[in-house]
C-alpha cells in the first residue's frame, strides 16, 4: 500500500513539473492531454459518391488541411462550394479565398451556398499577404472551413516585383508552399478549422529522359503535409456526358462527370476512386433512395451487392438471400429481413434496413427522408426513358429500306 501511494505521489510531482515547465516555454496546457480517441467531428462534402471513399466517417474531418488537386474544369470548385454549403448547413461560418477570380455567385447559389454568410477574400496582392492573412483566420478560430482557389494561382512577392525580363528565382513558389502548408498543419488541429487548398495539375518531367509525368505544383510539401488529398480528372468523351432528352426527343447535354482518386488519407483507406455528376445548370437534386443503396455497397461497407443492375443482399445468419433490379422494391425487402444477431452493444435495430441505416450513419432527418422517399416510390425523373421500348421511335428493316427507296 505504501508503494502504489509513493507511485501516486511521485505521478503527481511529475505533473507538476510537466505544467511549470510548459508555463516557463509559454505553451498551452491543451498541448498535452490524453491520448484517448476524442469525437472528431466529420462534414460531409455533399457529395455521396465522395463521402463513400472517405472512410467510416463519411465526411472531413474537423481541424484538418485538405488539398483539391485536379484537372482544369474537373470540378475542384464546385466541390468546394458543396462542402462549404454542407457547413452552413449546421451552422459553421467559412471564407473563400478567390485567389484565381474564380468565385460566381450564382454558381455557388445553385450549390446551395448561402452567399450573403460566405466571407469573401479577393485582390489581397502577394502570396505572402494571403498567407499571413489566411494563417490569422485560422489561429481565430472563428470559421469552420476555409477554401483557398487557388494555391498554384498565389504569386510571392519576389516575382511579383521582377518585370518579365528579369530572370525569376527557381523554386520560390515551392518553397512558399512549403512554408505555409507547414504553419497550417499545427494550426489548423488546434483550431478545429478545415483549409481545403485547391491545386492544379501540370506535365512535368519524368522519371526517364524525355517522358512527361503529371505534377502538382508546390513541389512535394503537399504530399507531407496535408492530412487528405483528392485529385480529381475529368471523364472525357461520351462516357463523361449526363444528357437528358428535351422536348423533341434529342440528348441534351446538361452535365459532366468526373473521377476523384483518394491519393491520400490518415482517416481511411487510400486509393479508392468514385466517380460523380456535375450539372452545368441548376445542381442535381440527390436522391435519397440511390444515396443509400451507393454507400451500402461502397468499399469498406459492402453490406449490399450490385451484379448486373440487380441489388443483392444475403442474411448472414439464414443464408437467405434477397435480390431485386428495383431499387425501391430493394429497400422495403430490407425493411423485412431481420437485424443481423451479431452487432454491437448500443445497437438496437430489428431490421436489416435499420442496421445498414446505423453503420452507415443515416439518422434523423436524412432517415426520415429516406423512408418518405421509399413509401413514395420512384417519380416520373426516375425512370429511364431508353427503357421504355414502346415508343423507342424505331421502325425494321423493311420500313427503313421503304423509305429509302421512296
Amino acid at each position: 500500500m505504501a508503494r502504489k501511494e509513493l507511485n501516486e505521489a511521485i505521478d503527481k510531482d511529475q505533473e507538476r513539473l510537466l505544467k511549470q515547465k510548459l508555463k516557463a516555454l509559454g505553451i498551452d496546457e491543451k498541448c498535452v492531454k490524453s491520448g484517448d480517441v476524442e469525437n472528431i467531428e466529420f462534414i460531409p462534402t455533399g457529395v455521396f459518391e465522395v463521402d463513400s471513399i472517405l472512410g467510416a466517417g463519411m465526411g472531413i474531418p474537423a481541424g484538418t488541411l485538405i488539398e483539391f488537386c485536379g484537372e482544369s474544369q474537373s470540378g475542384k470548385t464546385w466541390l468546394g462550394y458543396k462542402l462549404i454549403a454542407e457547413a452552413q448547413k449546421l451552422g459553421k461560418k467559412c471564407a473563400f479565398f478567390n485567389v484565381e477570380n474564380s468565385y460566381y455567385p450564382l454558381r455557388a447559389l445553385s450549390c446551395g451556398v448561402n452567399t450573403a454568410q460566405l466571407l469573401l477574400v479577393e485582390n489581397v496582392g502577394s502570396a505572402e499577404k494571403y498567407g499571413e492573412l489566411l494563417k490569422f483566420m485560422v489561429e481565430t478560430g472563428d470559421y469552420s472551413i476555409i477554401v483557398v482557389d487557388s494555391i498554384s494561382a498565389m504569386i510571392p512577392n519576389d516575382e511579383l516585383v521582377k518585370s518579365m525580363e528579369q530572370v525569376q528565382t527557381i523554386g520560390l513558389h515551392a518553397r512558399f508552399v512549403k512554408r505555409l502548408t507547414k504553419d497550417l498543419t499545427a494550426k489548423t488541429a488546434a483550431s478545429g478549422t478545415i483549409v481545403v487548398l485547391i491545386n492544379q495539375l501540370y506535365m512535368g518531367a519524368g522519371v526517364m529522359p524525355g517522358t512527361m509525368a503529371k505534377t502538382a505544383s508546390g513541389g512535394n510539401a503537399m504530399n507531407y503535409f496535408t492530412h487528405m488529398r483528392l485529385w480529381i480528372n475529368k471523364i472525357n468523351g461520351a462516357a463523361g456526358q449526363v444528357t437528358k432528352k428535351d422536348a423533341e426527343g434529342k440528348d441534351v447535354v446538361i452535365g459532366g462527370k468526373s473521377k476523384v482518386l483518394v491519393m491520400k488519407t490518415r482517416y481511411g483507406q487510400p486509393g479508392l476512386t468514385g466517380e460523380f455528376k456535375i450539372m452545368f445548370t441548376d445542381d442535381e437534386t440527390t436522391n435519397p433512395v440511390d444515396e443509400f443503396l451507393y454507400k451500402a455497397k461502397a468499399k469498406g461497407f459492402e453490406y449490399v451487392k450490385e451484379v448486373r443492375k440487380k441489388f443483392i443482399y444475403t442474411n448472414v445468419d439464414t443464408g437467405e438471400v434477397i435480390e431485386s433490379k428495383d431499387a425501391y422494391e430493394f429497400c422495403k425487402l430490407l425493411m423485412t429481413q431481420p437485424a443481423p444477431e451479431k452487432r454491437t452493444r448500443n445497437d438496437n435495430s430489428t431490421t436489416a434496413f435499420e442496421f445498414i441505416c446505423g453503420r452507415l450513419k443515416v439518422i434523423g432527418k436524412p432517415l426520415t427522408d429516406l423512408v418518405e422517399a421509399i413509401s413514395k416510390g420512384p417519380s416520373s425523373d426516375d425512370i429511364d426513358e431508353d427503357d421504355d421500348d414502346s415508343d423507342d421511335g424505331s421502325i425494321d428493316f423493311e420500313a427503313a429500306a421503304k423509305q429509302m427507296l421512296d
